[in-house]
């Protein structure tokens, strides 16, 4: 069986089988219970199209009869889960060739499920996003302009609420077909530092789309 589940349905999926784990070790109600899975499934099954027989037994929660089995529910599902297409310095060079000096990241990508490839370049202060979106990379840099808010931040690509220095105000340059904004245009949001850590949050691609979408210009 091939890989069909992308990372960020997997990272949905790590979530609704934490919060069947909380109803399994707080409930003691096996009807409750048993609604809840249901519900879960459904909640799974949807994420997906087209499923092969052999696809919805993997994601099946009939194994799960108690929270000890969530784990390897979980281990067996990762084997089947994918990110972005492996790239190269070269395909980063490219993409950010207006860039001196850029900093190129550690590519260590052969077994990387990452949903977005991100880096700091701390001699600039900017973050890096490279994402691969209908078979084509593209990618932003954003200067770094706060890091010391001591008040919680939601990141905008993982939706997580974080403390302290784990989350940014960035703000890459967009560009613009408006001949008056004079090409370009500057947007900003928060984002989260640790872009590993932010890969295995990201639930949704829509906000990360979005974003590169407006950076990039592309309708």
């Amino acid at each position: 069986m091939k890989v069909f589940i992308k990372k960020h349905q997997y990272n949905y999926i790590k979530r609704c089988l934490n919060d069947l784990s909380n109803t399994y070790k707080t409930c003691s109600d096996s009807n409750v219970i048993d609604a809840f899975k249901s519900y879960t499934q459904d909640k799974i099954l949807n994420l997906f199209t087209n499923l092969t027989e052999e696809e919805k037994e993997l994601l099946s929660l009939n194994k799960i009869t108690d929270p000890s089995y969530i784990n390897n529910y979980l281990s067996d599902l990762n084997q089947y889960v994918y990110g972005m297409p492996v790239i190269t310095n070269a395909q980063i060079g490219k993409l950010f060739k207006k860039e001196k000096k850029l900093k190129l990241p550690d590519l260590n990508q052969e077994n990387s499920k990452n949903v977005y490839l991100g880096w700091i370049d701390k001699s600039t202060n900017k973050l890096f996003v490279a994402y691969n979106m209908d078979e084509k990379l593209i990618g932003m840099a954003c200067r770094i302009t706060s890091t010391d808010s001591k008040k919680a931040n939601i990141c905008s690509l993982c939706n997580c609420i974080h403390v302290e220095n784990e989350v940014a105000f960035v703000s890459p340059i967009c560009k613009t077909s408006n001949a008056s904004e004079g090409g370009y245009k500057s947007i900003g949001f928060t984002v989260c530092l640790d872009s590993e850590k932010c890969n295995d949050r990201i639930e949704s691609i829509e906000k990360l789309e979005d974003i590169l979408k407006e950076v990039n210009n592309i309708k």
